[in-house]
């Protein structure tokens, strides 16, 4: 039976069937200054803003309030404080009258004042960069309503329209559909806007996934997204107090006739409702009050997502289950209270403490509850019995053992570990349940594990308990993976650094989100240990110390000096980006310092831009070429271009004799030498440059000497030219001259090779493009500008323009074999087999041209057998007989091959034979295998 005796941190009460915890986190000690005059304050005068998962506190001065106020000042500064009271920055509001306060997700505030301009600010009271404003309409009516959500917030105007801006990060206003049907007509002053309450569904836990807002109209209740207002089944109105519940899954709403209603979130289904009247006998018991509050509760807020609580100051919260238990309880001592909802449980402060409430997990119940008899509960037992060198505690283990329930009861112990908040009561626990699991192998049937919610098992709690199949390994891990959270944890709640914590909760962040958080508090080494300790990257910690000890240095300080003391920390870590210090070290006015930092990083993708950025223009391109990364040359050198046009340009207009694009000038120049290093950089610019300014690339090749480039930029313009059919033949004919002069150029300057084979192949072009313009001009035929010799030879030719193609042969030194073959090619695609004969008839025998060449034309445009015959007949030289054997049985005619076959054995000419058997085989396929 669990009996831990009296803790004075922490009570638990029933509701219903089940236990609800109130824990005192911190005392609080706010100074009373008297509404925030001096550097304490009174929370009876102050508008106290708490952010979730364990945040910081804003708290300003209520001007709604009146207070004796002494000093120069006559706006309310915003003091920003840890969940402990300790100070953490202060805002000098300098804007309008503050309307909504609220934290977003990252621990940014954000500030609405009258003028509709939102400003946001860091949890030390910098002011951030993003500051927008919710549009002229807000600006011009003013704001009714507002709400601040993790990401975003909603604004009602009067008119009754709503305004929104989903998310921060990226501010984008939008108009939602109106609330209230009708109220588009038109914004009439002092008419209000007719809704009586909003509460919002953020995007991240909304059923559609976008935002949504639920809106108390008249008697009922309307959901707003995006597209359209929708009318709800809701009609117990007027609705005048709306809360949604953290998981997004529940409203609760409190009613005009004192009824307290939950729903589900797209409010078809009533969770459950009470009256205000049915809990007057719990409050006169527990409060001792004489009956219940006829006004309206200051705050209606979510307990987790298992219950929903209402206060009135100077009477006391009410709790209300979703099963329908309630239960009042004093709160703030009758005083002013704030409120943060979270996903376990609510955090309560008040003018003298910081305090949890929470439902009990299930596990936590079942091995603590006083008088508890489960498994857990005895194992918990059996272990302060051991530490106690008791001898009973065997006696209570073994009755596990045999019951086989300790497997059941050590992930009990260890889910009570993990929801427990004292360090004397976790590490207990946790005793207990490795305890537990030592004895685990000895039960019937070992092998399974009971399971247990490591979580916390509340609402909103990770289920990452230790269900059946896990094998020993899995649960040693598991146990080990929470003691080291629990140190985590027990670190957070420390009070220097007050960020209260529980396990559901740190579920929920993430543990990158609870580092990022710690170190925007600068809170480097624990954030920087949790890393170490978690198995985490630490290098963002590094980078955002580092980016800090910049902005918090000295101007006096030389850069040699910082960076030496940044390198002493900095030089360890493999994963640094540098990059990222040397940008916000740009950005403090120490380019000095950037450029060394510069030199220590690894990721040239990082690095280039900066480096450009810094003006270090040449480093830049020796970086980006190192780097092999294409994408990155080319960057460099357009950039580096586009700079020189920009100074080209300012000294043009400047009165500068300089003309852009240019190569007269000393950055000009200093510009081509710097490319001109980097073979890889040309080619990059070359490749740019000669579709949009080729122009430009010819002065480069000027001034670097490169003519071979400049032949090889006019010969591909000439050839563009005249692909595109849209320029003369002058136009073509000068960029071929142009790139013939620059060929003759190259190989007078004696360059790496000659150029005279290209020169003379350039002006060949030209000489061909000119005769086949007269050739068509002669023939009347189009089609002859653009063809290679040989296809122009072929197509004169076809036409029968047989001494222009012997013209063309002679002044391009077509040889004779070639002519021939181009002539039989054409003559077999006409099909004048005679023409054919003819032409084969009159062969030179030494052009190295034979009768197979004629043979192949013609049978490549399906000449008749007599044809193919006559030509087979007239071959000669050596091994004709064979040759012609071989035809005939290509062509199907067995009786003419067998015969050469006989010729030839009889003739016995040298490798007869070989060729011989080849043939028999052919013939045999032939003739079915006879021979």
């Amino acid at each position: 039976m669990a009996d831990d005796g009296y803790d004075e941190y922490e009570e638990w009460q029933l509701v219903d069937t089940s236990y609800y915890s109130r824990r005192q986190l911190y005392a609080l000690d706010w100074g009373g200054g008297g509404g925030g005059g001096g550097c304490g304050f009174d929370l009876a005068f102050m508008r106290v803003f708490p952010a979730a998962v364990g945040g910081p506190v804003a708290a300003l001065r209520d001007e709604s309030k009146l207070v004796l106020y002494v000093g120069g000042l006559s706006k309310p500064d915003i003091q920003i404080l840890s969940a402990s009271g300790a100070a953490l920055g202060r805002v000098l509001w300098d804007g309008g009258r503050v309307v909504a306060v609220g934290w977003t997700a990252a621990e940014q505030l954000l500030v609405l004042d009258d003028r509709a301009q939102v400003h946001m600010f860091g949890v030390r009271g910098e002011r951030l960069a993003t500051q927008f404003s919710m549009g002229q309409e807000v600006e011009e009516q003013g704001v009714e309503a507002a709400l601040v959500f993790p990401d975003g917030l909603v604004v009602l105007t009067p008119s009754g329209h709503l305004w929104c801006v989903p998310d921060v990060a990226e501010p984008r206003l939008q108009r939602l559909p109106d609330p209230v049907p009708g109220t588009s007509l038109g914004f009439v002053a002092g008419a209000g806007s007719g809704v009586h309450c909003m509460a919002v569904i953020p995007p991240s836990v909304s059923s559609s996934g976008a935002l949504e807002v639920i809106a108390a109209v008249e008697d009922s209740v309307r959901v707003v997204d995006a597209s359209e207002a929708l009318p709800t089944p809701v009609f117990e109105g007027p609705i005048l107090r709306l809360a949604v519940s953290p998981c997004g899954r529940f409203v609760a709403g409190y009613g005009q006739d004192g009824t307290i209603h939950v729903w589900s979130a797209d409010m078809s289904e009533v969770v459950t409702r009470v009256g205000l009247a049915e809990t007057e006998l719990d409050l006169v018991d527990s409060l001792g009050a004489e009956a219940v509050p006829d006004t309206l509760p200051e705050q209606v807020v979510w307990c987790g997502s298992d219950a929903v609580l209402l206060f009135w100051e100077g009477v006391g919260a009410l709790l209300v289950t979703l099963e329908g238990g309630w239960r009042w309880w004093d709160v703030g001592s009758g005083g002013p209270a704030a409120f943060a909802a979270e996903v376990d449980g609510l955090r309560i402060m008040t003018s003298t403490s910081h305090q949890l409430l929470r439902r009990v997990p299930p596990p936590a119940v079942r091995v603590l509850e006083m008088g508890s008899t489960c498994p857990g509960a005895l194992l918990y037992d059996a272990r302060r019995l051991f530490d106690a060198q008791d001898a009973r505690a065997t006696g209570e283990l073994l009755e596990l053992v045999r019951g086989g329930e300790v497997g059941a009861a050590a992930e009990d112990c260890l889910a009570a570990a993990a929801a427990e908040l004292d360090p004397l009561k976790q590490a207990a626990l946790l005793k207990a349940s490795c305890y537990g699991r030592a004895f685990k192998a000895l039960e019937p049937g070992a092998g399974s594990s009971g399971g247990g919610n490591i979580g916390g098992g509340g609402s909103g709690g990770t289920q990452s308990g230790g269900g059946s199949g896990k094998g020993p390994g899995d649960r040693r891990r598991l146990t080990v993976d929470v003691a080291r959270r629990l140190r985590v944890l027990n670190a957070l709640r420390d009070p220097t650094i007050a960020m209260p914590l529980t396990m559901p909760q740190l579920e929920a962040q993430g543990l990158t989100a609870v580092v990022s958080r710690l170190v925007g508090r600068r809170h480097y080494l624990l954030a920087q240990r949790i890393c170490q300790a978690l198995g985490l990257p630490s290098e963002q910690v590094l980078v955002r110390w580092a980016c800090d000890k910049i902005s918090a240095a000295a101007s006096s300080l030389p850069d040699d000096q910082l960076m030496a003391a940044l390198q002493a920390k900095l030089s360890g870590h493999s994963g640094v980006r540098y990059a990222a210090v040397a940008a916000h070290a740009a950005a403090e006015g120490r380019r000095h310092l950037a450029a060394l930092l510069l030199d220590h990083e690894r990721c040239a993708a990082d690095q280039v831009p900066l480096l450009l950025q810094l003006g270090e223009d040449e480093r830049a391109l020796d970086k980006a070429v190192e780097s092999g990364d294409s994408d990155l040359v080319f960057q460099v050198v357009l950039a580096m271009w586009r700079r020189l046009e920009r100074a080209t340009a300012a000294a043009t207009a400047a009165g500068s004799s300089s003309r852009p694009g240019s190569v007269v000038s000393a950055s000009q120049d200093r510009f081509w030498q710097a490319v001109a290093r980097k073979p890889a950089a040309l080619a990059f610019f070359a490749k740019y440059y000669r579709q949009q300014d080729p122009q430009l690339l010819l002065e480069l090749y000027s001034a670097m000497g490169q003519q071979e480039a400049a032949a090889e930029l006019h010969l591909q313009a000439a050839l563009e030219l005249a692909a595109g059919g849209k320029a003369t033949e002058p136009v073509v004919q000068r960029e071929l001259t142009r790139s013939k002069e620059a060929y003759s150029r190259a190989t007078d300057a004696q360059q790496a090779r000659d150029h005279k084979w290209e020169a003379a192949a350039v002006q060949a072009l030209g000489r061909l493009r000119e005769q086949q313009l007269e050739l068509q001009a002669s023939s009347r035929r189009e089609g002859f500008v653009g063809l290679s010799v040989a296809d122009t030879i072929r197509l004169c030719l076809r036409l029968g323009l047989r001494d222009q193609a012997q013209r063309l042969a002679r002044d391009f030194k077509v040889p004779d074999r070639q002519l021939a073959l181009l002539t039989a090619r054409v003559l077999a695609a006409q099909h004048d087999w005679a023409a054919l004969q003819h032409t084969a008839g009159r062969v030179d025998r030494r052009s190295g041209l034979t009768m197979e060449h004629f043979i192949a034309a013609a049978r490549a445009h399906g000449a008749p057998p007599e044809v193919l015959r006559w030509f087979i007949d007239h071959i000669s030289g050596e091994g004709a007989l064979l040759r012609k054997a071989q035809y005939y049985s290509e062509l199907g005619m067995p009786a003419q091959a067998r015969l050469l076959m006989e010729q030839a054995e009889a003739a016995g000419g040298s490798g007869a034979a070989g060729m011989l058997g080849s043939l028999r085989g052919a013939m045999g396929s032939l003739t079915g295998g006879r021979m």
